[in-house]
């Protein structure tokens, strides 16, 4: 199994506006992408020793075949819309996937 962090930082009075994007964009990813075959779906941001703009918004696969075709899924013309407003509140090139594979 793996875990896979989608991270990224958000501009200074914009957690609010990014939270409710990611909300929303993570119930249409169950619904119609390959997240649906993932568990999890936690998302937190940064308390102490991180910065409270920063977001994870983080998925279990069973395997990196499940992970790619939902990554592939995103190209669907339905989440478009949902990373356009992403982009309106997100510092630029902060965003990251880190994977870990799950041993125990």
């Amino acid at each position: 199994m793996y875990l896979c962090q989608w991270s990224l930082d958000v501009q200074f009075g914009k957690l609010g506006a990014a939270l409710e994007i990611i909300k929303e964009w993570g119930a249409e990813k169950k619904k119609s992408s390959g997240f649906a075959k993932s568990t999890g779906g936690v998302v937190y941001t940064g308390y102490i020793g991180v910065s409270a703009a920063h977001i994870v918004d983080e998925y279990v696969f069973n395997s990196l075949d499940e992970f790619e075709k939902a990554l592939a899924d995103m190209a669907q013309p339905q989440f478009k819309p949902f990373a356009e407003r992403m982009a309106q509140v997100i510092i630029p090139g902060t965003q990251k996937w880190q994977i870990f594979k799950i041993i125990s």
